[in-house]
């Protein structure tokens, strides 16, 4: 099993993932929003350490929001995954879009078959 992480800033595109996913019986990935360190900095009042200015030079303007999705899918489903959120977002590769890993599971509980 795997956990399969998708931080999108191409938000939009996040009904359609989710839906294809369900669709091609990739599991019920759950989705929240999040935000990057750089927007929490930008909003606060809070001193940003010197590398911030280095992080934004680099990283450009924080971004309003993204969405996180957690998928837990066994391991032979990950590619088929991988490959619908990259066709549904247009190329995850493509800048300002967003990136998405896996981290191996030792152990699950409470998931229905």
């Amino acid at each position: 099993m795997q956990l399969l992480v998708l931080i999108l800033t191409k938000t939009e595109c996040m009904p359609q993932i989710v839906s294809a996913m369900v669709g091609e019986g990739l599991g019920d990935p759950t989705v929240i929003n999040c935000e990057g360190a750089l927007n929490v900095i930008d909003k606060s009042n809070v001193e940003p350490p010197p590398i911030f200015g280095s992080l934004r030079y680099i990283l450009g303007q924080a971004r309003k929001e993204s969405k996180m999705m957690f998928a837990v899918l066994p391991d032979e489903k990950i590619e088929q995954a991988k490959k619908l959120i990259d066709k549904q977002v247009g190329g995850i590769k493509n800048p300002n879009t967003g990136i998405m890993f896996t981290l191996p599971i030792s152990s699950v509980d409470g998931l229905s078959s």
